[in-house]
């Protein structure tokens, strides 16, 4: 490594004052803080933070102009960012392209060393000039730093995108078009804990369809649904997805067969896990997908699905595997689908095709597959079902159903 040049008085002065002021807060009890004096620290630790990132951006660029981390540490300027400094890959790329921008932006650099915008407003309005000709450049971004110094940085990206769509204004009619379909795209990713995150853009046709297929579905389904309208569109589209694969024919083949899950367990596993009093364990938890999942969710995927079941024996050998099948047989079905007409859980409004049906006595508690012991129930009560203490029957008397937290 190398050893680093002495600081001049005055910046050296500035970051001890700076590291000193963030050592005292850091050992300091906020809780011992009254009001006053507790908004004040937070205050000045926030503007400092704000300065703090600008002069970051501001070295960062000579760094990397200099390429001044290759030499000590082996590695380019945003790999450095991310091995050594440990900073999150976007977050990396980010302060990067902020920092290159810098020297040719005097506006943009005047306005963060003054502390008036941070470095979220600085990117977006960047990557709004970059989109647009070099002779409106220097205006827009005067125009869009002082709109900055107003706004957080959100709704100053709703500003640079209508910044955006005014510099395309004269584009002929068929050429808007093309570059707006162009622009469209989704992207489908598994997390490490085997969540599948989901970002994308739609042309306004689309995006109109989406919307208007997902609203009706993610409306509050009752006292119990204690979900928040992110969690309740994200259940919404799971639910038309799943209303797609149940209809045979909707949806195309693939390699010759129809669109299905795949479960896979040993068989051990499987027994034990449609037991509701078996411990979990997740070293030999069931997949479906490749991905692990719990008991509570097996049990719910019995339920009413297709299936392909892959049963493995303790060496992980193949036993058996079988055709894609429909537990419920079609004539209890259709008397189920008459009696219900949709979600049979009480005030519940989803139809009929984006629910599935539930055994009221769980098949592994001798529960039979009859139309006495049978509901369709929505995504959502179904999960309470599986998932929270909720009971669900029919009353032997009155034929409905009937609800009720244990």
């Amino acid at each position: 490594m190398f050893e680093s040049g002495r600081l001049s008085d005055a910046r050296l002065g500035a970051s001890s004052d700076a590291l000193a002021a963030a050592k005292a807060a850091v050992a300091e009890d906020p809780h011992a803080l009254p009001d006053e004096p507790l908004l004040e620290v937070l205050d000045e630790l926030l503007d400092a933070r704000r300065l703090l990132d600008v002069a970051i951006a501001r070295y960062l660029a000579v760094v990397d102009v200099r390429d001044a981390t290759i030499e000590p540490y082996g590695r380019a300027t945003r790999s450095w960012l991310i091995e050594d400094k440990h900073l999150p890959a976007a977050a990396a790329g980010r302060l990067l392209k902020v920092s290159r921008q810098l020297p040719i932006r005097p506006v943009i650099n005047e306005a963060l060393a003054a502390g008036e915008i941070s470095i979220e407003h600085a990117a977006p309005i960047l990557r709004t000039l970059a989109k647009l000709s070099p002779e409106d450049r220097d205006i827009d971004e005067k125009i869009l730093v002082e709109a900055a110094k107003g706004v957080d940085p959100d709704s100053l990206r709703t500003l640079c995108q209508a910044t955006e769509e005014a510099a395309c204004t004269n584009e002929e009619a068929d050429a808007r078009r093309e570059r707006l379909h162009g622009s469209r795209y989704l992207h489908l990713s598994t997390t490490f804990d085997g969540m599948v995150r989901i970002d994308g853009m739609l042309d306004a046709e689309a995006g109109a369809s989406v919307i208007a297929a997902i609203e009706p579905l993610a409306q509050k389904l009752g006292a119990e649904d204690d979900r928040t309208l992110p969690q309740r569109r994200a259940d919404a589209l799971a639910t038309l997805a799943g209303a797609a694969a149940g209809f045979d024919d909707l949806l195309p083949d693939f390699n010759g067969d129809r669109p299905h899950i795949d479960a896979i367990a040993q068989y051990e596993t499987l027994v034990r896990d449609l037991d509701p009093h078996a411990a979990y364990n997740p070293a030999t938890a069931p997949t479906v997908n490749g991905v692990r999942v719990t008991p509570e969710t097996v049990r719910r995927l019995a339920c009413d699905a297709d299936i392909l079941p892959v049963v493995m024996n303790s060496s992980s050998e193949v036993l058996d595997i079988g055709r894609a099948t429909r537990i419920w047989p079609k004539a209890i079905r259709k008397a189920l689908q008459i009696e219900d007409g949709g979600c049979g859980w009480p005030d519940c409004k989803m139809p009929l095709w984006a629910t599935r049906i539930h055994h009221l006595t769980y098949w592994f508690h001798g529960g039979v597959t009859s139309k006495a012991n049978g509901v369709h129930l929505c995504r959502f009560h179904h999960w309470l079902v599986h998932h929270r203490r909720w009971k669900i029957w029919r009353d032997a008397i009155t034929n409905k159903i009937c609800v009720a937290r244990t």
